[in-house]
């Protein structure tokens, strides 16, 4: 039975390889999405090097020369399938942006030190690993020097997302506060050009909360009018955001630039302190001590955000927690918050079931997400939490087996089949599939 999910997972790549770089699924022809990209190249790594290393450097012509790694790359081919565009983003009007690749003018949560670290442990053959490490490792560190360059304004270690698609977790009831607070200068949506009409995703996205998708474009509007002028941004966006999810990712993958430096001979002094200053500055300014969990920190309104996602747990990757908080972190995934323990859910939803407005099948306000759970797990095994670990892969797999490869699931196990706006061939999930079953 194993053996038939991984054949499958491993088709879905073949089927959604576009001859440059893997889509996100088949009704996304062209685009390539940052975050999901490191996934995709993880599991492609495993059965198929030449397209690991195509994806990663596919995604990285089109870095701008400050380092800024754009969250979504275009293909050649405009189809149309995906709002807002190239043309609405209008990325080259930064001097920083290549002007011959097409991409979004912001970013997203930095993935590729522990994903290159996650492909090199993969590899069979030595000498082409080290030597595609040799290749990433000045365009990923140029990253990371963005990050703290750009977006940590107050040098303490933590960086903020300017725009909720930054985050991720698009929808994220995170969010919801910083948004209410915005003027909508975009009258609604159906007033955009038939050309530039939301996707099919988009308008599920935010059916319960259409105006927060126009804001969302307000502050594209925003950004293309300050030709992505990072100085100008932090200082007129209404929404700006240190995020315990995207700062956990930067603790572990800063960890793997530490080894893959040292590997290869470079000097990791610079990375060292960045590692050392997130790690303390996330548990000084984000724990709750009370919860159990990291808050997220609005830095326009100064004041953390109370608001329960499993975004708050994932420090854990970034080996951010001490071992009592890390105890605390898994008493909280296994309290009613999260349902950690119960048998009539899947691990883990995004939201806190207690929320009022949960919702099992709306994204990121309470479904179940195959890349979450990967970093989850991951981040369990690194305080020998396995048995909490094992069962969020074995939850995860079950999901993969029994309603395909979508991107997220309602959590409910009396739920046999997908909900209406899943893609059933998403290319993250059958990536991160072939990863798991890899790591039994």
């Amino acid at each position: 039975m194993l053996e038939t999910q991984l054949k499958q997972a491993r088709q879905v790549l073949e089927d959604n390889w576009n001859g440059s770089f893997t889509q996100t699924s088949p009704s996304h022809s062209s685009l390539q999405l940052n975050w999901d990209a490191g996934f995709i190249a993880i599991g492609n790594a495993h059965f198929n090097m030449d397209r690991a290393e195509a994806e990663l450097r596919h995604l990285f012509s089109a870095q701008w020369s400050n380092g800024l790694l754009p969250h979504a790359v275009f293909g050649e081919k405009k189809d149309g399938t995906c709002f807002p565009g190239p043309d609405f983003w209008q990325a080259e009007r930064s001097p920083h942006a290549p002007q011959s690749v097409p991409a979004s003018g912001i970013t997203a949560p930095p993935v590729f030190g522990f994903v290159l670290w996650r492909i090199y442990e993969i590899a069979q053959d030595e000498k082409r690993a080290r030597a595609f490490l040799q290749e990433m490792y000045p365009q990923v560190l140029a990253f990371h020097r963005y990050l703290y360059n750009f977006r940590d304004p107050l040098e303490e270690g933590l960086v903020y997302i300017c725009h909720p698609w930054e985050g991720v977790i698009a929808n994220s009831p995170s969010w919801a506060g910083a948004l209410k607070r915005m003027n909508i200068t975009t009258v609604a949506t159906p007033l955009y050009d038939s050309k530039d009409m939301p996707t099919a995703m988009e308008t599920a996205l935010y059916k319960d909360a259409p105006e927060d998708y126009s804001r969302c474009i307000d502050l594209i509007s925003l950004f293309r009018s300050l030709d992505y002028d990072s100085g100008a941004i932090y200082e007129q966006s209404p929404f700006l955001i240190q995020d315990p999810l995207f700062n956990g990712v930067l603790a572990w993958s800063n960890e793997c630039l530490i080894q893959i430096g040292g590997l290869l001979g470079e000097d990791v002094s610079e990375v060292i302190e960045w590692d050392e200053l997130t790690k303390y500055s996330i548990n000084e300014k984000m724990w709750d001590e009370a919860r159990g969990m990291y808050n997220a920190f609005d830095l326009r309104n100064n004041e953390l955000i109370h608001v329960h996602t499993s975004s708050g747990l994932m420090p854990l990757i970034g080996d951010v927690p001490t071992q009592d908080q890390a105890e605390k972190i898994l008493k909280t995934l296994e309290s009613p918050m999260f349902g950690g323990k119960r048998n009539d859910l899947y691990n883990c939803p995004a939201y806190s079931l207690l929320a009022k407005d949960i919702d099992y099948q709306g994204f990121w306000r309470g479904s179940v997400w195959i890349n979450l759970n990967w970093l989850l797990f991951h981040g369990l095994q690194r305080y020998e939490m396995y048995e909490m670990a094992e069962r969020i892969r074995q939850d995860s797999l079950e999901l993969l087996s029994g309603r395909g490869f979508c991107d997220y699931f309602d959590p409910r196990k009396g739920v046999s089949q997908p909900t209406t706006h899943e893609a059933p061939r998403s290319s993250c999930s059958a990536a991160l599939c072939i990863d798991l079953l890899a790591s039994n």
